[in-house]
């Protein structure tokens, strides 16, 4: 058996006790409201038709009683089919309560969690400027820092020999040559300063040491001393972690919620008692077609790197409460996929009525059609309401 056949059950179950105790009167009292809707509706004789009254009567040419007509009938019965009319002493029994359906904000709470990476536009690759041997290794753990111009590695280089070389013989040569030479040596990863010292530099002196072109955070390392490098092999993988991103899920239920500008207020168990706001700098386009979410971007920074890198963290959305018709979320039944809520009429009277619901807030719904403001529903009973008018259409129907 499926489950929503069981609540039903259940449902059906508590309000025939109820029915038992505080709804004996119920269902007769919603014959005597489709009578006295019945009694309103005008009467006419079947022969005669243009001979009608408002009240039980005869007709005065033939003597037939007044009877209502067939699809005047059919809608008494229908107006009177989806409301429940309680005593007084059984809505307190109950607990029903209403509240008014008028404007008011739309307040929501946004949750969400995820991960605080680095800025994937500030990775880089640092790569061998010249092929060699790489006999000194100045930084080569993961997690170490490396400054711009910071000594990198000492590298034996036949290219960076013959280039030294060929810029002391441009030295005696004219402007161009001296140009060239020492552009294809900055090529190489050389600076200014190394290369204006070249004139200087003794004979046995071999070695070239090689700067870092940036700075960052070492995030993975593949040199190490003794090892033979071509140019263009990646060296080190860096991260420049002074502005990190903080990555989250957002639902498609959300979207609406959430635009670019939005500020967040986010906390990490790495930083107890302390809150970052910072802004949605992106929205990814694309959804996810399992989970039917995407991806959103917040820009942090972080100069003392207090943030670490694939850190945890949790973030509360700071969104506006625009002002709507709205009602209770607890005013809101859900009998398959329709949306429901239950109008009190006038005292002791409650109307089953279909409504269309907009943005879902967190205590409120925003009602698109349905109910008017001003008109009052029910936000606590409604499920034994509801199971009482379940029990009014299953005595309506015809006995095997």
């Amino acid at each position: 058996m499926k489950p929503k056949p069981i609540l039903i059950a259940i449902i059906a179950a508590a309000g025939g006790w109820f029915a038992a105790t505080n709804f004996q009167d119920a269902h007769f009292s919603n014959e005597a409201h489709a009578k006295e809707t019945t009694r309103a509706l005008a009467s006419q004789c079947q022969m005669h038709p243009w001979i009608t009254s408002d009240k039980p009567n005869r007709c005065t040419i033939c003597g037939m009683n007044l009877t209502l007509p067939r699809e005047a009938t059919a809608a008494a019965k229908s107006s009177a089919g989806n409301v429940v009319v309680l005593r007084a002493d059984s809505i307190t029994a109950l607990g029903v309560r209403t509240d008014e359906v008028r404007p008011r904000p739309l307040v929501r709470t946004l949750r969400v969690a995820g991960m605080i990476g680095e800025d994937e536009s500030r990775h880089r690759v640092i790569s061998a400027p010249a092929g060699g041997r790489v006999d000194g290794v100045g930084m080569s753990c993961e997690g170490e820092q490396l400054t711009r111009r910071q000594p990198m590695l000492t590298l034996f280089s036949r290219t960076l020999l013959k280039g030294a070389a060929d810029y002391r013989t441009a030295l005696t040569q004219d402007a161009a040559a001296i140009e060239k030479a020492k552009s294809h040596l900055l090529q190489c990863g050389l600076v200014e300063e190394q290369i204006a010292a070249i004139p200087q530099r003794r004979d046995d002196d071999l070695h070239f040491g090689i700067l870092a072109p940036q700075g960052g955070t070492i995030l993975q390392s593949f040199v190490a001393e003794g090892q033979y490098v071509r140019e263009g092999e990646k060296l080190f993988e860096v991260a420049d972690f002074r502005t990190m991103w903080f990555n989250f899920t957002a639902y498609e239920a959300d979207l609406p919620f959430i635009q670019k500008g939005r500020v967040v207020a986010i906390t990490t168990p790495s930083l107890p008692g302390q809150s970052v706001r910072a802004r949605v700098a992106f929205i990814h386009p694309n959804l996810d077609e399992a989970t039917r979410s995407t991806r959103v971007r917040v820009v942090l920074e972080n100069p003392d790197g207090r943030f670490k890198n694939n850190t945890f963290a949790q973030g509360v959305v700071e969104l506006d409460a625009p002002e709507v018709l709205a009602v209770p979320r607890t005013a809101v039944l859900r009998p398959g996929d329709a949306a429901r809520v239950f109008v009190e009429m006038e005292p002791g009277h409650f109307q089953q009525r279909a409504v269309k619901l907009g943005r879902i807030g967190d205590a409120l719904c925003e009602v698109l059609d349905g109910v008017k403001a001003g008109e009052r529903v029910v936000t606590s009973g409604g499920l034994l309401l509801d199971a009482q008018a379940q029990l009014n259409e299953f005595a309506k129907l015809p006995t095997p």
